[in-house]
């Protein structure tokens, strides 16, 4: 009988100490891939892994390639030096040094380090920055310095001083002089305060001193909310445009692209255009109203309505070919058209029209 006692006592003494290894085991121990040479020394009451050449081990889930390596058992410490290479999911890291923290699961990544991600469609994301803090449990990546990002299926461009992604949420922002870039036929390029995105780029919204630029035009406003699916901007907070041919001002912008070009623009509110008639010519030409929508093809302006409470001013200068006129009127509706020149081919005035018409025959 105490023959049978003792064996079950062992029994239970060994299941335990199975358990607690087990557990212990699942943090604490790396799996050796290879390394030309280990070397296990005690330092201050703990065994320290230096692992040199080749270095190839997996520590948890995450593999690590290095030329060194210095793993502290019992703080739970991997420091790797040299061409160091982190593969965690769907997230590729490479650095000069990577310090892994796996109590905490975190690390940190110094010197010419450079991300990629891929996406269940095999498009990828890539980052590069001077360092880099990556947070494995809680899917956090925050870059800093000269920081460089590419979204290879919104072929979106960025830069700036300080970057947050949280890849779970697919949620990001841009801060210390950020720069967006969008590639098409031309080149859309935002910069702001501070630039977010949403869903993987599909909502990107711009905060204070926001400027978009492109070949045609520039845009200044507050904010800015760009819709990468419906190729939609909304300007908010004193938004202005300025072009050659023409200058803005309203309360509310939206603009509508294609292939980062101007496809449509809707004005709303207290909207002002000021414009020229031909190239030679100051932009001493306006128009206001409460509403107005211009259609553009390639960049240049072809038609243009305003509606509600219109007013305009238009000063054309004796030529060859035309009388000097000037054309000051208000009404409920103005439809102006142009030709392929940026020139304006006909100015109709429709409803409660009211005003002034002066012309001189050459």
């Amino acid at each position: 009988m105490k023959s049978l006692t003792g064996k079950i006592f062992l029994i239970i003494i060994l299941i335990s100490f199975i358990f607690l290894a087990s557990e212990e085991q699942e943090l604490r121990e790396y799996k050796l891939i290879n390394a030309d040479t280990l070397i296990v020394k005690k330092v201050a009451e703990e065994y320290v892994s230096n692992l040199k050449g080749n270095v190839h081990f997996f520590y948890g889930e995450t593999e690590f390639f290095a030329d060194y390596a210095d793993i502290y058992e019992q703080q739970k410490i991997a420091k790797m030096y040299g061409n160091v290479e982190v593969y965690d999911d769907t997230l590729s890291l490479f650095a000069d040094q990577v310090d892994y923290y796996r109590k905490i699961e975190k690390l940190f990544l110094n010197g010419n380090v450079f991300a990629q991600e891929t996406h269940v469609d095999s498009t990828i994301r890539t980052f590069a920055a001077d360092s880099v803090s990556y947070f494995r449990e809680l899917r956090e990546f925050h870059a800093y310095e000269n920081v460089k990002s590419y979204d290879e299926r919104e072929e979106i461009h960025g830069t700036c001083g300080k970057l947050s992604y949280y890849l779970e949420e697919g949620y990001g922002y841009l801060i210390k002089e950020p720069i967006l870039s969008m590639a098409g036929s031309d080149t859309l390029e935002i910069s702001a305060e501070k630039i977010e995105y949403f869903e993987d780029y599909e909502k990107v919204a711009a905060n204070f001193n926001v400027l978009t630029r492109s070949n045609d035009f520039d845009m200044t406003s507050d904010f800015l909310l760009y819709f990468s699916l419906e190729e939609k901007a909304i300007y908010l907070g004193n938004p202005r445009f300025t072009s050659d041919l023409a200058d803005a001002d309203a309360i509310e912008f939206q603009i509508f692209f294609e292939e980062q070009k101007i496809k449509e623009a809707i004005l709303k509110d207290s909207c002002l255009v000021v414009f020229k008639t031909d190239e030679a010519a100051e932009k001493e030409n306006w128009v206001s109203s409460s509403k107005m929508t211009f259609d553009f093809d390639d960049g240049k302006i072809q038609f243009c309505k305003a509606e509600i409470n219109v007013k305009s001013y238009f000063e054309q200068d004796k030529t060859e070919s035309k009388d000097f006129t000037i054309n000051n009127a208000s009404g409920q509706r103005l439809i102006i058209k142009m030709n392929d020149d940026n020139k304006i081919e006909s100015i109709d005035m429709r409803k409660k029209v009211q005003g002034m018409y002066k012309f001189e025959k050459k």
